[in-house]
């Protein structure tokens, strides 16, 4: 059983959508609008040259993905890269499919000579014992602003500060 990593495509649509359903149910995101789904595979399978995936493949079977997204950044010279999305199927994990996955968005990076891969988790997340042995972690905390909310940033009616 050796999980190879090779470049996501059309046929791993319903795979990847069964394991994006376990990604989203990880981190509780039940009501995650359909609209999304359907607008990151049409990234990930178009002609998108900034957006890419990944799958992990065991005996012809999808059991991880991952995602990233190339942009521009202000403090170096270069292009960097957002690992956006990683997912390895529980029933796998252990087994080498998440290392293999970072592994293959590290090597395009530096096939593209990109500055950096970077990524955000849950404070909680129990990957971050492998993300431990392959970066370095940096002290930031990310704060959103949604622009799509009725309610904004606040929660509801105006505020005083």
């Amino acid at each position: 059983m050796t999980i190879q990593v090779r470049d996501l495509n059309p046929q791993d649509e319903t795979r990847w959508r069964e394991l994006w359903a376990g990604y989203l149910e990880f981190y509780e995101i039940p009501d995650l609008d359909p609209k999304v789904t359907d607008n990151t595979w049409a990234m990930l399978t178009g002609e998108r040259p900034d957006v890419f995936g990944y799958v992990a493949d065991l005996n012809g079977t999808a059991v991880g993905f991952v995602h990233g997204v190339e942009h521009a950044n202000t403090w170096v010279d270069r292009p960097i890269c957002y690992l956006e999305d990683l997912f390895v199927d529980p029933s796998v994990r252990g087994q080498g499919a998440g290392r293999g996955l970072i592994e293959a968005v590290i090597a395009r990076a530096r096939e593209n000579d990109w500055g950096q891969v970077y990524w955000r988790t849950a404070t909680g997340n129990p990957a971050r014992k492998l993300y431990d042995q392959v970066a370095d972690k940096i002290d930031f905390v990310t704060y959103v602003h949604k622009l799509d909310s009725k309610e904004g940033c606040l929660g509801g009616g105006p505020r005083s500060f």
